[in-house]
């Protein structure tokens, strides 16, 4: 999908194809990552993709009603710590707790539609 799809008849960058963004980002990331060069991406950088990502994520859940895993991968690509340190600091970002969190985690859920995602039940 063109990013222009996202904005109506006037997109702000039409000539941005959100896959090709999306791959590029991805392969920057993960070179970063794994050479220890994480400095390459300033703070507010890492800030607007994880709040473009967190947005667009709810937005596909909410909007679509179904759910999907938010990640590639789940034990491969992503560890357990990756995943707590994250969505720990997200909390505290909008002054939320895990009492907040328990709550959400546990509201109904339309049935998944995609093999490989964990259901709701198990862990």
């Amino acid at each position: 999908m063109s990013l222009s799809k996202l904005k109506g008849s006037q997109p702000a960058h039409p000539e941005i194809d959100s896959a090709e963004a999306a791959q590029a980002i991805w392969e920057a990331v993960r070179e970063a990552v794994e050479a220890g060069e994480t400095q390459k991406f300033s703070d507010e950088t890492v800030q607007k993709l994880m709040t473009a990502a967190l947005k667009l994520f709810a937005a596909k859940v909410e909007q679509e009603d179904r759910f999907f895993s938010p990640i590639l991968g789940p034990g491969e690509l992503v560890t357990p710590t990756d995943v707590v340190v994250t969505v720990s600091e997200i909390l505290r970002a909008v002054n939320l707790n895990t009492f907040d969190l328990a709550m959400w985690f546990n509201r109904s859920r339309p049935p998944r539609e995609e093999e490989g995602c964990r259901d709701e039940g198990s862990s």
